[in-house]
C-alpha cells in the first residue's frame, strides 16, 4: 500500500532537518578526537567509543538517504518496520531504531503496513540491492583510516612487528 506523497516528504524534510550527519560531518568528528588528544591521559576506550558511534551514525544517515531517494519509486509505505526489515535485507544492519522510529514513526497509525511483509521486502530489496551497496561502501574501514589520519593497515602492522 504505497503511502502518501505529503507523508514521505515531512519524513524526508525532517530527517534533512534533524538527523543530517554527512561524511563531513563525520571527518569533523574525527578531526575534533584528534586535535582533542593529549598524552597525559588516557581514554582510548572513550574516543574509540565516540569515533565508533560517530560511525554508526553516519551508516544510519547513509542507509536513510537512500531510502529517501528510492522512496518515490518503490512506492512502499514506509514504517518503521518497513525500514529495519529493508535495513536489514540490504545493508546486513538495523541503523539506529531511535532515529527510524522519530523519522518513520506516525502518532495514532492503528494498521500494520502490508509492506512490511517478507515476501514485499525481499523483493523490493532484490530490486534495489545494487544501488544500495554503494553508499556503506565508501564508509568502510578503508575511508577511515585515509582521512582520519591513521596509518595505512600495512603500516600499523609493521609497527607491531617492529616493537
Amino acid at each position: 500500500m504505497p503511502q502518501d506523497e505529503s507523508v514521505v516528504k515531512r519524513a524526508r524534510e525532517y530527517f534533512f532537518r534533524h538527523h543530517r550527519y554527512t561524511e563531513e560531518d563525520l571527518e569533523s568528528d574525527y578531526q575534533a578526537e584528534l586535535c582533542n588528544y593529549r598524552d597525559d591521559t588516557w581514554e582510548a576506550p572513550q574516543r574509540a567509543a565516540r569515533l565508533s558511534a560517530a560511525v554508526k551514525r553516519y551508516k544510519t544517515y547513509e542507509m536513510l538517504y537512500f531510502f529517501f531517494q528510492i522512496a518515490d519509486e518503490a512506492g512502499l509505505d514506509y514504517t518503521p518496520l518497513v525500514v529495519k526489515r529493508l535495513c536489514a535485507h540490504l545493508f546486513d544492519r538495523q541503523g539506529s531504531q531511535n532515529i527510524i522510529v522519530d523519522i518513520f514513526g506516525q502518532k495514532g497509525r492503528m494498521h500494520r503496513s502490508h509492506d512490511s511483509d517478507p515476501d514485499i521486502i525481499a523483493a523490493v530489496a532484490e530490486r534495489y540491492r545494487q544501488q544500495g551497496r554503494g553508499p556503506l561502501a565508501d564508509s568502510s574501514e578503508e575511508y577511515r583510516e585515509s582521512e582520519a589520519g591513521l596509518p595505512e593497515k600495512s603500516e600499523q602492522t609493521e609497527r607491531r612487528q617492529g616493537d
